[in-house]
């Protein structure tokens, strides 16, 4: 009976731990602070914690160098008539849960 009664708290002891992944905490950081035409930018999630799958989505103006799944991307910065900023979204996840964030780059 002792030894039922230990490999229950163990396996509740397991389950729990298991099931309490930590929270992500997502971020990207630009390796600028200004863009022109033609520019590359890096965007950076290394800052993000408990992360398994990254996603990056360029929007209008910028065009994607690398596959949009590593925790770093290239983006070149298209001409855009009459804008004067860049969104890429982030979407993170792991076997939990799923967040997401947009970034903005200022182009000269």
């Amino acid at each position: 009976m002792k030894h039922l009664l230990y490999s229950c708290a163990v396996i509740s002891t397991v389950i729990f731990l298991s099931s309490c992944k930590k929270r992500i905490e997502i971020c990207a950081e630009f390796n600028e602070l200004t863009y022109t035409i033609n520019d590359t930018i890096l965007l950076d999630a290394t800052c993000s914690e408990n992360v398994e799958t990254y996603l990056w989505e360029p929007q209008a103006g910028l065009q994607m160098l690398g596959s949009g799944t590593e925790v770093t991307e290239r983006f070149i910065v298209l001409p855009l008539t009459g804008a004067v900023s860049r969104t890429v979204n982030l979407t993170v996840s792991n076997g939990k849960s799923t967040k997401k964030i947009s970034k903005s780059a200022v182009v000269l």
